[in-house]
């Protein structure tokens, strides 16, 4: 699939399948138990948005092709149809009713996640535009609900591209918003829009995204033992995320002692684009780099999604 062609890969967490091969040789993320945000009211605003997108389209609209292959708008709405509804009999009903199948390894994973949501557009297709907004209207609000009664601190989910280990459930909140609002992207951009990068939603999703870089950058156990990164975002807000390696294992810090090793310069655009699989250089402008060659390999690899990077 070509980058920016993501159906269901964008954050799926890998529960019951095999972890990434990056993992091998990760040691645990620290993450911070309390949540940043208030993630159910961003899900509220994230789907009001959509929502307002989806209700001023004409009938034409509904069939342009989205950067998702084989879907048009209406099959990417319907296929947030099916996300909702899967998160909710999962996460608050407890019902898994689409279990991976046992011994899968992660390409196996990914292509029988990409099958189940093929398969689900493909029934849903019966599903006319202004049903699949009602439905979007009634699931979003029942997906917020679900999430301002989730305990944001307990450490019991699984988010496979920031820890091998379990995380705080806030990430996994943040996860779902990401992948919701990133598909809203792509419907801006299949209808001609550009990206909604108002930072009240954009600067969450990039916070979530962020955490990719300390998973990746330790799974890459690069030959120095001092080395720090910066990774500045600007246009429309800014984003500085500094990364600092102590015994081994890289993390966050508030500041670096003198200049970073390696920088890494995008703006919002490139980066979420970037860390989603959605970045095309002729598209989205060159990404500037500085420093330590692999360890510039390392960032510019980084991906908020399972798989490897395309």
């Amino acid at each position: 699939m070509a980058a920016v062609n993501m159906r269901a890969r964008e954050h799926r967490s890998t529960t019951g399948a095999a972890a990434s091969k990056a993992s091998v040789r990760m040691v645990a993320v620290t993450i911070p138990s309390e949540p940043p945000y208030a993630y159910a009211e961003l899900f509220r605003l994230d789907r009001s948005r959509l929502l307002d997108m989806l209700r001023s389209l004409p009938a034409e609209e509904w069939q342009r092709p989205t950067p998702c292959p084989g879907w048009d708008v209406l099959g990417l709405a319907n296929h947030l149809v099916g996300a909702d509804l899967s998160v909710l009999a999962w996460q608050r009903d407890g019902h898994r009713g689409t279990p991976a199948p046992l011994g899968l390894d992660e390409a196996g994973f990914i292509a029988w996640l990409d099958e189940l949501q093929i398969e689900w557009v493909h029934a849903a297709r019966r599903i006319s535009p202004r049903l699949a907004t009602e439905l979007l209207g009634w699931l979003g609000d029942a997906v917020a609900d679900m999430v301002t009664n989730q305990d944001a601190t307990s450490r019991t989910a699984s988010v496979s591209w920031a820890s091998t280990t379990p995380v705080p459930v806030w990430l996994d909140q943040a996860r779902e918003l990401t992948e919701r609002w990133i598909h809203r992207q792509q419907l801006l951009e299949a209808i001609g829009q550009g990206s909604d990068l108002d930072e009240t939603l954009a600067g969450p999703v990039l916070d979530a995204l962020r955490w990719a870089y300390p998973f990746r950058l330790n799974a890459a156990t690069l030959d120095h033992s001092n080395g720090s990164v910066e990774i500045v975002i600007t246009e429309p807000f800014a984003r500085v995320w500094r990364l600092i390696i102590d015994t081994g294992t890289w993390s966050f810090t508030d500041r670096i002692d003198g200049a970073a090793a390696t920088t890494l310069n995008m703006t919002v655009e490139q980066a979420w684009r970037l860390l989603t699989n959605n970045y095309r250089a002729q598209d989205h402008g060159h990404i500037a780099t500085e420093g330590d060659s692999r360890t510039v390999r390392v960032l510019t690899d980084t991906r908020a999604v399972i798989g490897d990077p395309e």
